[in-house]
């Protein structure tokens, strides 16, 4: 099962507006085709990946992102992954 889509470009790339949508469109019908009996599955959140304290991991240990590696504070965000997120729960 995918958890988690990344891609590596060998060189930085910029996405039109026509392209974003569409992206967004493909993970949003992906979620929605696979939403379990009696749930709804969406794409809740797209942008810069977030990247989170140590504390924050010790409390959510469910986020999803990559770890800053600080100790605690404000996530940071790195403006060179695009990174989305889905959410489910019962309808």
């Amino acid at each position: 099962m995918i958890q988690k889509i990344e891609v590596d470009f060998a060189i930085p790339v910029e996405l039109s507006d026509d392209q974003m949508k569409r992206l967004s469109d493909l993970i949003q019908e992906i979620a929605k085709s696979n939403e379990p009996s009696g749930e709804v599955h969406w794409l809740f959140g797209q942008g810069s990946k977030p990247l989170w304290s140590d504390a924050d991991c010790a409390v959510f240990p469910d986020i999803k992102g990559g770890r800053s590696g600080a100790a605690q504070g404000e996530p940071e965000f790195d403006d060179s992954i695009l990174h989305f997120s889905t959410s489910c729960r019962e309808k």
